[in-house]
């Protein structure tokens, strides 16, 4: 079965035509710079429509326009926010996208340009199904002590506030992988570090999220790269007050313009941390609180979980900064948690997989290749077989 997988970012669309029993990419590609001046797409359904020329699905097109291209099964969407109502891929029809849209004042900056493809795709009949895949349903199995916050319940049920968490695909896919790598007696207590861009944690049992580090927005949790993450709620309403900002001006500080960006005027790690190297002092302040952050979170999680078995880095930052993953878990030796600084710095991946602990170490530290169109991919095919 072959899937071709969308996923839209604000300003990008990533596709990939996934062989789902090998997990091979037939195709790949990127329509990058949407909407900006000089990009490759004015606006998201023209990149859609890119694609879908690519692949010859458009409507009218010739028969010789698919000959050098796969047969296609499905076309299977990453969605960031599924709310509660998506505990598993969903397969589109009507009542589908008018739940939806529902859900596009949750996710602004994601969840409209996704949802757009949707229907598009849907408009243009096209005769293949399409599904559904929700960053946020990894996290369905969350207790409520887990995804309530401390407000009043008609506020929490009128106006959905509440953790949904995200990166639920990398998180699920990640650990399963590493669950399989490990082959540990159930239970099996997992912390998954996804660092790109975007930053977050899961704590895992068996497979299953018992806590993550986002909120119901991308916001919450750890320093990204230019997300604040955790601040005291007043701050927003101080700036509001104190300093004649506006809810949109807040909210463009909190999301675009903090972080490491706020820290150090820099967003990229491998830049941050050349500069760290060169003793700048707001890079080194800048890589002391990310990392901090990153710190309290596992030693948070390590409490809930009652114990650890692995810990795993994923993700851009995660897959390939080393100094990050031996700052992170330097001080950790006392929960079990120690790399091989020989691994660390060139980590020999088997299957996505490298194992960089130290063999004193209690708890297995392994660098875990993500791979969201594959997973988004698998779960597609599971949900069509289910149907």
């Amino acid at each position: 079965m072959n899937i071709l997988v969308f996923n839209v970012g604000s300003t990008t669309l990533k596709y990939a035509c996934i062989e789902v029993e090998s997990g091979e990419r037939l195709y790949e590609g990127l329509v990058d710079r949407i909407g900006q001046v000089g990009g490759d797409a004015p606006d998201h359904l023209s990149a859609a429509r890119c694609v879908l020329e690519k692949f010859g699905l458009l409507p009218g097109a010739e028969a010789s326009a698919r000959d050098d291209m796969p047969e296609l099964s499905a076309i299977a969407h990453r969605i960031v926010q599924g709310g509660d109502s998506y505990p598993k891929p969903a397969i589109v029809n009507a009542d589908v996208l008018a739940q939806l849209k529902t859900l596009d004042t949750l996710a602004p900056l994601h969840n409209p340009s996704a949802r757009s493809v949707v229907v598009a795709i849907d408009s243009l009949k096209i005769p293949l199904p399409q599904v559904l895949v929700f960053d946020t349903a990894y996290f369905s199995t969350l207790e409520p002590a887990a995804y309530r916050y401390a407000i009043p319940e008609p506020i929490y049920r009128a106006h959905r506030v509440r953790k949904y968490g995200f990166h639920g695909t990398s998180h699920r896919f990640v650990t399963a992988q590493a669950i399989q790598h490990l082959k540990h007696d159930s239970p099996v207590r997992i912390i998954s570090l996804h660092l790109g861009g975007g930053a977050s944690v899961t704590a895992s049992l068996d497979g299953k999220a018992v806590d993550t580090s986002m909120g119901m927005t991308p916001l919450e949790g750890l320093v990204m790269a230019t997300r604040c993450g955790d601040i005291d709620p007043s701050v927003p309403l101080h700036l509001i007050r104190s300093a004649g900002m506006s809810a949109d001006d807040v909210d463009r500080l909190m999301n675009k313009e903090s972080g490491l960006v706020g820290l150090c005027g820099e967003a990229d790690m491998r830049a941050i941390l050349s500069r760290r190297e060169a003793d700048d002092r707001s890079a080194k302040l800048a890589i002391d609180i990310y990392v901090r952050r990153i710190q309290k979170v596992i030693g948070g999680y390590l409490a809930i979980l009652g114990g650890l078995d692995a810990l795993i880095f994923t993700a851009g930052v995660g897959e390939h900064a080393t100094k990050i993953r031996e700052l992170v878990t330097g001080p950790l030796a006392h929960l079990g948690i120690v790399i091989d600084q020989a691994a660390n710095e060139s980590p020999k991946l088997e299957d996505g997989i490298a194992d960089i602990s130290d063999p004193s170490a209690s708890v297995r530290t392994l660098i875990v290749a993500t791979n969201e169109e594959l997973a988004i991919a698998r779960e597609s095919a599971q949900r069509l077989a289910e149907d």
